[in-house]
């Protein structure tokens, strides 16, 4: 029985840490996966090495177990166990002649049915004889042990009012059988670059589908400015009624209100409606901008003239 080494089967250092395992495993998944290479007639007995190799290594207690073997047992050699290692296993998995430590020999005897070539589930011989009768409950089954599909992530566009208010969108997603609708709650109070998770939505895997996670992308608005969760809305105003005070009807993400303007602001002096912003947990600053008329007809021309006479206004 030959030697497996899970460490090269997933393409990783021994001084791995459980995320990159688990990160490279998700990719050789993905690209060795029976249903995505029906062409491939190697892609599942890759995936079948993969999966095993990850059962192994991307669970902390079996992979302390399996690195008991030592970092010297290369591809290819003859599998033995080394010395003391019937002690972490159990000695009921090493008997009869064999390999010789302390004056006692130790070899492989399997159980019915677990003869070479005729392991469970698609697991290797050198698997079952390591794993299969350590008190970790029954034999794995390949469906049942490997892991779930891989996850995807794409991105959905989202209008301010979405966002404020919390929506309901239809989205079409491309998958191995298919193309289907789903329809995505957009939660209140979501912002740009915000993940949402629809589970099992994911690739297909043998214990199921892995999730998919869509990233909130805000579309451009060209009445508001979002700054945080406050709402920002530019409110145009002639001299004359900046001057002399208005109320003025403006466009909000709950609809229309109306606005008391005093008489005397400025251009990007801002007023503020406390509550009325993202989600209403912010504010809403309606920001001042005076425009000035680029053509004035005659009697605009003499008011201003006459304005500018008795004014004592100076400009700073």
């Amino acid at each position: 029985m030959e030697y497996k080494d899970y460490y090269k089967v997933l393409g990783v250092e021994r001084g791995a840490s459980q995320d990159e395992i688990k990160k490279k495993y998700r990719k050789l998944a993905r690209n060795c996966h029976p249903d995505m290479c029906k062409d491939d007639p190697g892609a599942e007995s890759r995936f079948k090495e993969v999966n095993e190799a990850y059962e192994v290594l991307g669970d902390p207690e079996k992979r302390q177990r399996y690195d008991s073997l030592g970092a010297n047992w290369q591809e290819g050699q003859s599998f033995r166990p080394p010395p003391g290692f019937e002690n972490i296993f159990g000695e009921d998995l090493f008997r009869g002649r064999g390999a010789r430590q302390g004056g006692r020999t130790f070899s492989f005897e399997f159980g019915p049915g677990e003869q070479a070539g005729g392991g469970g589930g698609g697991f290797s011989d050198f698997f079952e004889s390591l794993f299969g009768d350590l008190g970790m409950g029954r034999r794995p089954d390949h469906h049942s042990t490997s892991s779930k599909g891989g996850d995807l992530e794409s991105e959905i566009g989202i209008t301010l009012e979405d966002a404020h208010r919390g929506a309901t969108k239809e989205i079409l997603v491309q998958g191995p059988g298919g193309e289907k609708r789903l329809n995505v709650k957009i939660p209140q109070g979501a912002t740009d670059g915000m993940r949402i998770r629809l589970s099992g939505q994911g690739n297909q895997g043998p214990r199921g589908a892995g999730d998919l996670y869509l990233k909130m992308r805000l579309l451009p608005d060209q009445r508001y400015k979002l700054e945080g969760s406050d709402i920002v809305v530019d409110i145009p105003l002639t001299p004359w009624d900046a001057a002399l005070g208005v109320t003025s009807e403006i466009d909000t993400p709950d609809g229309k209100l109306s606005l008391k303007i005093p008489a005397g602001v400025s251009s990007g002096q801002r007023l503020r409606l406390k509550g009325k912003g993202l989600a209403h947990r912010g504010d809403l600053f309606a920001q001042i901008r005076i425009v000035i008329p680029k053509r004035l007809s005659s009697e605009e021309k003499n008011l201003f003239s006459e304005l500018r006479k008795v004014s004592s206004f100076k400009a700073q």
